[in-house]
């Protein structure tokens, strides 16, 4: 999978539109953007929101973290909207009884958030259910007992066994554990220690859910948002095709 990055948005080069992508069966769609954009694109995602949205801003104290709640869920209804042809604020989300959200509008297509730091990443699927978790790499000072709450034996032996790599691969590992739980829209119930992958040659295979009996196969798909961060996909439909798209996003539908 190609990085992130570049002029491959609905913009080209040269600042002339491009048709925005239409989400085919079997294809899912990665996007990402920034909370530290544009005040244009800030504006853009605000204007989105619902009036109940809204109204949660204040929630978070500090300007970026407003601002990376409101490209999060703006940015989701401006995407949603492109997909769909409805206006954003008029799109109908709904949530499971587990929490996971989901289109009251169409449900063949499915999506997932994620996001860290500064930078939201988003999933658009036809292609079934999908997960997607970002994580920003920074220092842990409590990472060793993060290390032992949340990870097997095995695991923590993968973690700890380049220290200048520990890190990194902690925060790889946590992207796949929670990337299967909110594929799965079992984030609320199972926590990270309910799972044990097995990791060969930097690829990482599922063992054991406890409490869960799973019944798909699900595939896993590494994703390069930005320098500096780590993320992963889990979608659950054999050859689905994944295409990269960055922001800028599509116009406001009015």
């Amino acid at each position: 999978m190609s990085e992130l990055s570049g002029n491959e948005g609905l913009f080209g080069a040269n600042g002339s539109k491009r048709p925005f992508p239409i989400l085919s069966k079997g294809e899912i769609h990665l996007w990402t953007a920034s909370s530290r954009d544009s005040d244009d694109f800030i504006a853009k995602c605000h204007s989105a929101l619902t009036d109940l949205e809204k109204s949660r801003i204040n929630y978070y104290k500090f300007q970026d973290a407003q601002n990376n709640f409101i490209v999060s869920q703006g940015g989701l209804r401006l995407l949603l909207s492109a997909y769909l042809g409805i206006p954003p604020i008029d799109l109908k989300i709904g949530r499971h009884n587990k929490g996971k959200p989901f289109s009251q509008d169409d449900y063949s297509l499915t999506f997932n958030i994620s996001n860290s730091g500064n930078r939201v990443v988003y999933a658009i699927s036809r292609a079934g259910e999908v997960g997607i978790d970002l994580e920003h790499i920074r220092p842990l000072p409590d990472i060793e007992e993060l290390i032992d709450k949340n990870f097997s034996k095995n695991e923590a032996a993968y973690i700890r066994k380049m220290e200048e790599e520990k890190l990194a691969r902690f925060f790889k590992f946590w992207t796949v554990k929670e990337g299967y739980l909110k594929a799965i829209g079992e984030g609320m119930r199972l926590t990270p220690d309910s799972l044990e992958f097995k990791v060969e040659n930097g690829n990482y295979k599922l063992l054991e859910v406890k409490g869960f009996f799973e019944q798909v196969d699900w595939k896993i798909k590494n994703v390069f948002p930005a320098e500096g961060f780590v993320c992963t996909l889990f979608y659950s439909q054999e050859n689905a095709v994944i295409s990269d798209f960055l922001a800028p996003f599509p116009a406001i539908r009015l």
